[in-house]
């Protein structure tokens, strides 16, 4: 994705803040500014997913920028708009971030938070290799409801090995915001 992206990125996640509240640890109240989360870098991107040239999906990755962290990255704001949930448009995104930050020189794993009710994000995260490393109880009250959260991680492969890719979404094109188009 590039700057050029970012009214649309605030509109997918408009969206998934207002339609699907339920599912993320953060409120559009606090953060009514959805811009691109990243710095268009190797080690700091956001992967979005565009069918016909629109968007439709986003994740993004961060490298801990702390010396004795830097092995480290945090993928976060994953998201797939309705109009296109169950096409595979969600494993494509989660797999090319998974392949871009394998090429990362020094990074070994990824980690994200999901929480404990979003089923079904936890059962793609686990089919990638994803592996719950903690919970935390009534971690977030959404409208008087406490839900757990999980922290999951994955250890990269060898950057030098390929990650298996997924063809059956024909439609969506992948676009990294550190690469250009």
């Amino acid at each position: 994705m590039l700057p050029v992206d970012d009214e649309q990125y605030s509109a997918l996640w408009r969206v998934a803040l207002v339609e699907q509240a339920e599912f993320f640890r953060i409120a559009l109240e606090d953060h009514p500014e959805q811009h691109l989360p990243t710095h268009f870098a190797e080690d700091s991107f956001t992967i979005g997913a565009f069918e016909q040239n629109r968007l439709v999906g986003s994740v993004s990755i961060e490298r801990d920028f702390r010396r004795k962290f830097r092995h480290k990255a945090l993928l976060f704001k994953m998201y797939v708009h309705p109009d296109a949930a169950g096409q595979g448009a969600g494993r494509l995104l989660m797999l090319e971030a998974m392949q871009q930050a394998a090429k990362v020189d020094g990074l070994r794993q990824l980690s994200l938070t999901v929480l404990a009710s979003n089923t079904r994000a936890i059962h793609l995260y686990r089919s990638l290799g994803f592996v719950e490393f903690a919970r935390e109880p009534e971690a977030i009250n959404i409208s008087g409801t406490y839900v757990d959260e999980l922290q999951m991680r994955h250890a990269l492969p060898n950057a030098n090995r390929d990650l298996e890719s997924d063809s059956a979404t024909a439609n969506i094109t992948l676009y990294v915001n550190h690469a250009k188009r």
